[in-house]
């Protein structure tokens, strides 16, 4: 599989996008950060640290967050959680789309608001700073390796 920064961006703009605003008042945007080109194409996942306050407690995530009154926008608070959580700071030329809005769940069950994925370009593997008390570790998976069915697996709750 070799995909482009350019093709990539090019499906992001296909057709018309979920859009759960409407629905819901509370809302998270995360980063979905891809890294390199062609067959070398990342996605950066997060383990968020183990705390017994924190309802995503050590869970696999993509950075980002909900908004806060003080963020302009989805996309501002998404940015400000991924430099709060990973100390990296997005810039406006690395956004190339987003994908459908999705309703938050935890478990299985259905949560009272929507997630936004924030599709983000890097040309190479940035210098990260995780925060400790938010981010235990990041991995780098390619997307070869998530689109090869010999690695899917389906968990049961």
């Amino acid at each position: 599989m070799s995909i482009t920064k350019k093709e990539i961006s090019d499906i992001l703009s296909q057709g018309p996008r979920i859009d759960l605003s409407k629905d819901y008042s509370r809302a998270s945007g995360v980063a979905l950060l891809l890294c390199g080109e062609g067959s070398d194409l990342e996605l950066l996942f997060i383990k968020r640290a183990v705390n017994p306050t924190d309802r995503w407690s050590g869970q696999i995530a993509f950075p980002g967050g909900k908004r806060d009154e003080a963020d302009e926008s989805l996309l501002a608070a998404c940015v400000r959680e991924v430099r709060e959580e990973i100390g990296f700071a997005l810039t406006p030329d690395l956004l190339i789309g987003s994908i459908d809005d999705i309703q938050a769940r935890k478990r299985g069950v259905l949560l009272e608001f929507y997630i936004e994925p924030f599709v983000f370009h890097l040309g190479e593997r940035p210098v990260l700073a995780l925060a400790p008390t938010e981010v235990e570790k990041t991995y780098w998976v390619s997307l070869e390796y998530l689109a090869d069915p010999a690695n899917a697996a389906e968990y049961s709750y």
